[in-house]
């Protein structure tokens, strides 16, 4: 089995979708109309950013690129491909919706492309993971990424004289200390049922030794089960018991503000968070480590926080734009204002917070999220979410292998 799913299948199995999405889903604001040139992005925090480099490339290209900023940009470029109107540049998160349109063959094939000559090689590899039209295409090109691992206040770190751990008896060590002396060890926010993934996805990495992608393949083709990341869910439970009583009565935003309220020594998720939680306190000090491993050098998982692609057949000036905002400046204004790892080799990123797991970008440790290896139909995060307020972490490999073995030879079923 391939997984590969042709451009018909995905285009037919999207009409319903299209039929149900509101009218506004795939209208164009005001602005951007003939004549311009549309660029499809999702990142609400960044449209003045990117409005500000469009505005200075159409000024030194006589060019009229114009932003489209759609929120829930996948579901509307769904519906943009059944009408057959792909946008000619697109921002788009590499997830498993990247990899399922990428399977789709509907985006362009930048392998070889000066493009992605400057990529960390680490980052340039996680994208085809997720899905390529054929065999060797890379299709989208890494702008920025996330780091996940361990987020931390450095300030309540300081006042006790502890550092970061390297491994994880002192991390449980570390957890049980600073409960003794009255402060959560971590917070957490699981009402919202996707917040136990990015833990699952962390320990996942140090687990599989950074082959999340390899052991995904195996796992498609039932080489393996889920039983085998059984020591990754005692893990989670080990963690999860420890912190503020009231985890799954408070969700991901909820949890971001008692974090930066310093309610707790630490906070499991990516970096992403970070701008979050700096929303209710500006001055909070932050730090990162990767999370540890029981022995040896640890993982850093990381996504494809935003890629650049487009359709099969770039527009005219289409790669151009994209070499510019590939460009250093660029890159480094956007991690700068978003606290993203910058995709380019020999950048990094200069946010002190990101300090702790900028050493593994250098050094290409990476590896990709698990949780994006699952089609959505699956359901990952509820049955996650009841596995971590029952415990029952045999019923909740049981349950994985069940709907991931029916989900994956429904979508077999299609090719």
């Amino acid at each position: 089995m391939n997984g590969q799913l042709s451009r018909r299948t995905v285009l037919s199995g999207l009409t319903a979708a299209a039929l149900l999405a509101p009218l506004g889903a795939c209208a164009r604001p005001t602005g951007t109309g003939v004549g311009s040139t549309e660029f499809f992005q999702f990142k609400s925090e960044a449209i003045t950013l990117f409005d500000r480099i469009c505005a200075e490339y159409n000024a030194a290209h006589g060019t009229n690129i114009e932003q489209n900023f759609q929120a829930d940009n996948v579901t509307a470029l769904r519906v943009r491909l059944v009408k057959g109107d792909i946008p000619p540049l697109i921002t788009i998160n590499g997830d498993y919706s990247y990899g399922a349109l990428a399977r789709s063959g509907v985006f362009h094939d930048f392998a070889g492309s000066d493009l992605l000559a400057p990529v960390n090689p680490s980052i340039a590899q996680i994208l085809p993971t997720l899905g390529v039209g054929a065999e060797g295409q890379v299709n989208g090109v890494p702008f920025a990424n996330n780091g996940s691992g361990m987020i931390y206040n450095r300030a309540i770190f300081d006042e006790h004289g502890f550092d970061p751990p390297q491994t994880w008896d002192e991390l449980i060590g570390l957890a049980d200390e600073f409960t003794a002396l009255g402060v959560d060890p971590f917070y957490w926010g699981f009402r919202d049922n996707w917040t136990g993934a990015p833990m699952f996805s962390s320990l996942s990495g140090n687990f599989l030794d950074g082959e999340v992608a390899a052991w995904y393949a195996r796992r498609q083709v039932g080489e393996t089960s889920f039983e085998e990341l059984m020591p990754v869910l005692e893990k989670m439970l080990q963690i999860g018991g420890y912190g503020n009583s009231n985890k799954y009565e408070i969700g991901y935003n909820d949890a971001n503000q008692g974090f930066a309220q310093g309610r707790a020594a630490m906070y499991v998720h990516g970096t992403y968070a970070i701008p979050a939680i700096r929303s209710y306190n500006p001055d909070i000090q932050l730090g990162t480590f990767a999370t540890p491993p029981d022995s040896g050098e640890a993982w850093v998982v990381s996504g494809v926080d935003v890629a650049l692609t487009c359709g099969t057949e770039p527009v005219d000036g289409a790669l151009d734009f994209f070499s510019y905002l590939m460009e250093e400046p660029n890159m480094a204004a956007y991690c700068a204002e978003q606290v993203a790892f910058p995709t380019r080799e020999g950048m990094t990123a200069d946010d002190e917070a990101l300090e702790g797991l900028m050493p593994y970008f250098e050094s290409q440790r990476l590896t990709t999220y698990s949780d994006h290896n699952f089609p959505p139909a699956v359901n990952l995060n509820n049955y996650m979410q009841q596995f971590l307020i029952n415990g029952d972490a045999a019923a909740f490999v049981r349950t994985l292998d069940v709907q991931y073995d029916r989900v994956i030879e429904r979508i077999n079923s299609t090719l």
